[in-house]
């Protein structure tokens, strides 16, 4: 045996990383108390780093290094903070020969969640050692042979399996592994096969599973961690199944929803629903809540944190009968030590990172959840009402709604919306394991009439916003209104009054038609998080009429004018406009084209990347003078080819960006100017909808490339989709949560 019984336990729990989409709980104890326990012992784990990176623990030294790094990064310490890239090189530089299953695993895990395109190929290489490690039997067992990465496209040049039985323990963890590495499109389906049909052959009588595979002659009793572990391996392997049965569909109907790796609703329903309906599945689900109403102070924390696992994938607030999050938080917080850690035989790191990440509620997972009954008939749920109606139209929701509801998008669509009216506070966020497109639909005008946009302004958007403030999650827009034999000043979303919050949405133009992404009409306090706009006449069109704040943050524009602002139409004369930017990446002809006759325009931009030809050659209101003007920034750079300007004609004294900040009064001396490389080349006229966040990944021939952890956006965590599911299961999307409702208040 390669280790001793004790250390073998803390190789068990070490397989209880994983999934969490659900995330509100019932809390015994309050918010302060819970946060005050998880940052405690994030201060423990921050003190036992080694000064080499890593975290010791004997035999493991990558193994704990991942946990230990995966743990801080999953309570809000940034990618870019010393402590995590120490850990990440002290894995990379450790891992090359890397052979034991929990090591493989943990390095996969934290590597996919820093999401450095430059690890990409050491995933691959670990994914390749698991899938070569994968037993006859369906399962795995402590080590992996060296398969190379090519071997992942051809089966043959793996090794041939072994034929030990493995045991639950090591498979949970590697199916853990292989998950998160698919989602690099890496091929695990025929894995997953052998790993469905290992715990369903295998089921012990009450509900439960063992840690070694039963046999007639020597059965095994089942074990609450293994009983957690069959349940997480069996949803797995049936969503890798759906999942394929999703590619099939995509390829086969060629529409927008190939784009989204969406499908329609037949078989992954079926699939779904049979999954809690199984006698398999749910024999072992009524095991698992027996096990979570035994929780108690002498409960392990691999064991809390495999009972959190379910409970968040299943989205159950409840585990039979137990409320396992209260009782859990209550255990920990009771049984936590002096210097924030938690202890048992084996040591503290490990059951350390374990409660902390059970106390945020990590959520690893959330593209399995809806794998679990599939799209609902009816799409637009309103969540915060009692009985938790669902309708058929994103109008019929709407009109339904009360002031500070939330309507979930419970499918991919695409949804035909007609120029939906907002006149409340209300929020509108994708599903779990959705990612909902909206698209333009010709509806009716307010006389009941078919609409003509070439005719009513009223009609030219997907959204309006009149009065409340909306909050939108996870949506994409794609815009390509009809033809109707004239230009139309087309916009997705128009702010006609109130305020609008946009976090992780995608908009996005191919026809030309020439939108603008977000129309702000009337005074707003409106913000923009981690989305990504593409293409149309302007990615902001804003009317002075007013105070107008705008803030935007990690977020990714392309378009031909970024920021246009326009002398309002009506009778309110403009002015006090606040344009703020953070980490954001720019692409477009016009990054600033401001209406000379606007007052009072304010621009604050920090950690920004510009590529565009254009950066304010329409910005002043007079020549020469920064007048009714003003622009701060810091840690800018800027690629551009024209600086700035009077209504297109450039002013001859600011040539770089030294003139530049020199002549807003040196309030932008610590930017640069070079050039910028994104990993795709994309023409400035040229928008598609294919285009991803990621194609605007500085470079590695980018002289800026060093600075991708704190120059311009997060690309793998920008847009809907997958950008959305990967911000949502951070513990930065509860802080997000956190701050719209102190602002609301």
């Amino acid at each position: 045996m390669l280790f001793s019984a004790s250390k073998k336990l803390l190789i068990v729990f070490l397989t209880f990383l994983s999934v969490a989409v659900f995330t509100s709980g019932i809390q015994a104890q309050t918010d302060q108390e819970v946060t005050a326990s998880r940052l405690k012992g994030i201060e423990f784990l921050k003190s036992q780093q080694k000064e080499d990176g890593s975290w010791e623990y004997e035999g493991h030294p990558v193994g704990i290094t991942a946990l230990c790094t995966l743990a801080l990064l999953e309570n809000g310490v940034p990618v870019n903070d010393p402590l995590i890239q120490k850990g990440r090189l002290f894995v990379l530089k450790e891992s090359e020969k890397l052979k034991s299953t929990y090591d493989l695993a943990l390095a996969t895990l934290l590597l996919s969640r820093i999401g450095d395109r430059e690890d990409k190929s050491m995933i691959r290489k670990y994914a390749a050692r698991l899938i070569a490690g994968q037993m006859t039997t369906g399962g795995w067992s402590y080590n992996c042979p060296l398969a190379s990465s090519s071997s992942l496209n051809n089966p043959r040049a793996r090794p041939k399996l072994g034929t030990s039985p493995g045991d639950n323990s090591c498979t949970q963890f590697a199916v853990l592994g292989l998950w998160t590495a698919s989602r690099s499109n890496i091929d695990i389906d025929e894995s997953m096969i052998g790993v469905a049909r290992r715990f369903v052959e295998t089921q012990n009588e009450n509900g439960g599973w063992s840690y070694r595979l039963p046999t007639e002659e020597m059965p095994e009793p089942s074990s609450n961690a293994m009983t957690l572990a069959g349940l997480f391996c069996l949803t797995v392997a049936r969503a890798a199944k759906i999942r394929s049965i999703q590619g099939e569909q995509a390829k086969e109907s060629g529409s927008a929803k190939e784009v989204l790796g969406t499908t329609t609703e037949t078989d992954e329903k079926k699939e779904g629903d049979t999954l809690i309906s199984d006698p398999i599945f749910s024999k072992g689900l009524e095991m698992a809540g027996k096990y979570a109403a035994g929780i108690s102070a002498s409960s392990s924390r691999y064991f809390l944190w495999s009972t959190e696992r379910v409970g968040v994938l299943l989205g159950l607030e409840k585990l039979g009968d137990t409320e396992w999050f209260s009782k859990g938080a209550s255990v920990l917080i009771k049984t936590q030590k002096e210097d924030g850690s938690w202890e048992d035989s084996r040591g503290k790191l490990a059951d350390t990172s374990f409660a902390v990440l059970f106390l945020r509620k990590a959520n690893l997972g959330s593209d399995i959840s809806r794998m679990l009954n599939g799209e609902p008939e009816k799409k637009f749920q309103i969540v915060t009402q009692e009985k938790k109606p669902q309708f058929s139209s994103l109008e019929e929701a709407v009109e339904a709604a009360k002031a500070g509801d939330l309507i979930r998008v419970n499918g991919d669509g695409p949804f035909p919306i007609p120029h939906v009216e907002i006149d409340k506070n209300l929020s509108i966020e994708a599903g779990f394991g959705y990612a909902p497109v909206f698209v333009y639909g010709r509806g009716r005008n307010t006389l009941g009439l078919r609409a003509r946009p070439e005719r009513d302004p009223n009609v030219r958007h997907i959204l309006r916003v009149s009065k409340g403030t909306l909050d939108l999650e996870g949506i994409y827009f794609e815009f390509d209104p009809p033809e109707v034999g004239k230009d139309v000043p087309w916009a997705a979303i128009v702010v006609n009054g109130g305020n609008l919050r946009m976090l992780n949405c995608s908009i996005s133009e191919q026809n030309n038609k020439g939108m603008a992404a977000v129309q702000l009409l009337k005074p707003t306090d409106s913000s923009v998080t981690n989305c990504f706009f593409v293409g149309g006449r302007a990615a902001f069109e804003i009317e002075g009429t007013g105070k107008q704040t705008l803030l935007i943050d990690d977020s990714i524009l392309f378009s031909k004018k970024i920021f246009s602002i326009l002398k309002s139409s009506g009778p309110t004369a403009g002015g006090s406009i606040n344009l703020n930017l953070s980490h954001c990446t720019i692409q477009g002809v016009d990054a600033f084209d401001f209406e000379r006759f606007v007052k009072d325009i304010n621009v604050k931009s920090d950690h920004t990347a510009y590529k565009v030809e254009n950066l304010g050659l329409s910005m002043l209101s007079s020549k020469s003078s920064k007048e009714n003007r003003s622009f701060t920034g810091d840690g800018n750079v800027y690629d551009v080819g024209k600086w700035l300007g009077l209504g297109g004609k450039a002013e001859a004294n600011v040539t770089d960006v030294k003139s530049w900040s020199r002549f807003w009064g040196n309030t932008d001396d610590t930017s640069l100017q070079e050039t910028l490389a994104f990993t795709s080349r994309r023409p400035n006229t040229s928008f598609n909808h294919r285009y991803k966040p990621e194609d605007w990944e500085l470079s590695e021939d980018s002289k800026v490339a060093a600075r991708q952890y704190d120059l311009g956006s997060k690309p793998a965590s920008v847009g809907a989709g997958p950008g959305y599911s990967r911000f949502r299961s951070s513990i930065l999307y509860n802080e997000w949560k956190q701050k719209q409702v102190a602002e609301a208040k």
